[in-house]
This record gives structure tokens, sequence and C-alpha cells, in this order.
């Protein structure tokens, strides 16, 4: 894990919960500038600055470094999905999922 790591992830999810780096940085209680100096790499942020910015998105600090998950603001939603099914529809689901990456394969 490096650097790049942590300003892509910053980016993604930012993005995917469609909110501009000023206002991210401005509502963090930082200077407006803040958000896209992580993301360009030009800063790091604190270990408070990273647990700040889990907390406001709704995400454990293990989620946000489970580089597993390309797409953690998706993947939640998935799960939180997931979660109101049952056994026999979480079935298949599995089984729609394993469809559609068996015929990704097959291009």
């Amino acid at each position: 894990m490096d650097k790049g790591f942590i300003k892509e992830r910053y980016a993604r999810i930012r993005l995917a919960h469609n909110i501009s780096a000023r206002r991210l940085s401005m509502e963090l209680g930082q200077s407006s500038e803040y958000i896209n100096q992580i993301e360009t790499g030009k800063s790091m942020p604190s270990v408070e600055g990273l647990i700040n910015f889990c907390d406001y998105f709704g995400m454990s600090a293990s989620e946000f470094f489970d580089d597993r998950i390309a797409f953690p603001v998706e993947y939640k939603a998935i799960a939180d999905e997931l979660n109101k099914m049952d056994a026999m529809e979480i079935g298949l689901v599995l089984d729609l999922l394993k469809l559609i990456n068996s015929k990704r394969e097959n291009r």
C-alpha cells in the first residue's frame, strides 16, 4: 500500500458520492484545498483526517484500506441490499453474478 492507493481511494469514494473536493474539504472543517492536495499527492492525511473522512462517508478504516474491493461505496450498497434478502434470493444473486463473470471471461 502506498500514497497512490490513498489518493486514488479518496477520489474514488468522493466521486462515488458526487461531492466536490472543495465542498468535502469545507465539510470536514479543513481549508478549501485540503482534499485536492491529498488527491493530487501533494500531502497525506493525518490519522485523524483519515478517520474523519471515513466517518463522513460512514465507513470503517478497514473498509477504506481493503484493497480487494475496487469500488467500496458500491460494494457497501450491494451488501446493504443483500442483507435485506433471504438465503434463496442471495443464491439467485450469486448465480447471476457467476453468469455475468463467466460471460466476461469468455470475451
